[in-house]
C-alpha cells in the first residue's frame, strides 16, 4: 500500500510541477517578448534544479530503508547510535516531505502569467528558486549523513523492506 502511495505521489507530483508551462506565442501575450523570455528563463532555472535532485528521492528513501531495517533487526543498538539513526532518519523523512511539499505548492508559469503581472511573476519564481535551492540542499545533505552512517555502522543490508 505504501508503494503505491508513493508511486501516486511522484506522479501527480512530476505532473504538477514538469507540466509544460510554455505560452503558445509570447505574441499574443500581456507581456513583451524581453519579459516573456525572462519569466521562462527563470521558470527553466528552477525546473533544472528541481529535475537533478528529483531522482535522488529514490536514494532518501534507499537509505531510510536501510537505517530502519537496521534499527528494527539489530539487537544491542547503542543508545548513541540509535539516537544517531533517528536523528537522520528525521533529516531524510524531512527532506523528502519538502521536495514533495514544494511541488504540491509551485504554481505553474502559464497560470502566474494569466493572472499576474510580470514583476509579480519574476518575484514569484525567485522565491521558489530560494525554496528549492534549500530543498536541493537538504535532500543532498540528507543523503550524504545517511550514506556516511550506513557506512559508520558497517550496515551491508540492501532489503527493501
Amino acid at each position: 500500500m505504501r508503494k503505491i502511495v508513493f508511486v501516486l505521489v511522484i506522479f501527480l507530483g512530476l505532473t504538477s510541477a514538469c507540466g509544460d508551462s510554455s505560452q503558445e506565442s509570447a505574441g499574443d501575450s500581456k507581456f513583451s517578448q524581453e519579459q516573456f523570455d525572462e519569466q521562462q528563463k527563470l521558470w527553466n532555472e528552477l525546473m533544472e534544479v528541481h529535475d537533478e535532485v528529483m531522482p535522488k528521492i529514490s536514494s532518501i528513501h534507499k537509505l531510510s530503508r536501510q537505517l530502519r531495517n537496521h534499527q528494527e533487526t539489530t539487537s544491542g543498538l547503542s543508545a548513541a547510535a540509535t539516537q544517531q539513526i533517528d536523528k537522520v532518519l528525521e533529516e531524510l523523512d524531512n527532506a523528502d516531505e519538502s521536495m514533495f511539499s514544494w511541488m504540491n505548492n509551485l504554481r505553474q508559469l502559464k497560470p502566474l502569467q494569466d493572472t499576474e503581472k510580470h514583476e509579480a511573476i519574476v518575484k514569484y519564481l525567485k522565491s521558489e528558486q530560494e525554496k528549492m535551492d534549500k530543498v536541493r540542499d537538504d535532500m543532498l545533505n540528507s543523503i550524504k549523513d545517511g550514506s556516511g552512517l550506513i557506512e559508520e555502522l558497517g550496515i551491508t543490508n540492501t532489503k527493501a523492506q
